[in-house]
């Protein structure tokens, strides 16, 4: 790394059959555990893998994230944490959410990939194997949600007098589209796919406020 730049560690826990809730707990502390004696100055904890499927991501069940996060945050210290979330549709949990764990993190990072049938010009599964039918969908599509989500987060921090960091995420493929979330209230501005079709991309940003 050159400075002024960090690298942060994002986990998250596994989750296995014939699991107690509070073995799914300590996986994440495991994690968490190994990351910071790697060094890293900033971890982040993805409480919304696609993967898991659209009705079990975790940040959608406020009781066990309150948990997991209140159990990292004891291991680890005050080695700033942030929190990856997906969308939330229904406003009222998404304010429930935050109520509880925004004072827990530095950070709360929006939005993760959104979970969405993928099917080709003929309507089949463009994905091949068994349980791919459903993938997340990133890119410049999900732009509009990640927007909404910093939006309401913005608001959010406002309401109950929080301090943590917003980082906007989703659909970031150009200069426009970074000033579009610092207007909306993102302290952070990150891209994934946009940076990888574009490998110039911050540097675009970066001469654009100039």
């Amino acid at each position: 790394m050159r400075e002024g730049q960090i690298l942060v560690g994002a986990f998250q826990g596994t989750k296995k059959e014939r699991q107690s809730a509070e073995e799914y707990i300590n996986d994440f502390v495991k994690a968490a555990r190994l990351l910071k004696e790697t060094g890293v100055k900033v971890l982040e904890v993805n409480l919304s893998c696609p993967n898991e499927g659209t009705n079990d991501l975790l940040c959608y069940d406020i009781a066990r994230s309150i948990k997991v996060v209140k159990a990292i945050k004891k291991e680890i210290g005050s080695t700033p944490l942030i929190i990856k979330i997906s969308y939330y549709k229904d406003g009222q949990a998404l304010a429930d959410f935050v109520k509880e764990v925004g004072s827990l993190a530095q950070g709360i990072s929006a939005i993760n990939t959104i979970v969405s049938e993928i099917v080709d010009e003929k309507g089949a599964q463009a994905l091949p194997g068994v349980g791919r039918a459903q993938s997340g969908v990133c890119g410049h599509i999900i732009k509009s949600s990640g927007l909404d989500m910093v939006k309401r987060l913005k608001k959010l921090r406002d309401e109950f007098g929080y301090s943590y960091t917003i980082i906007g995420v989703g659909g970031v493929s150009t200069p426009e589209d970074f000033i579009e979330y610092t207007n909306a209230g993102a302290d952070i501005v990150m891209s994934a796919t946009g940076a990888m079709w574009n490998p110039y991309l911050a540097k675009e940003i970066k001469e654009g406020l100039r």
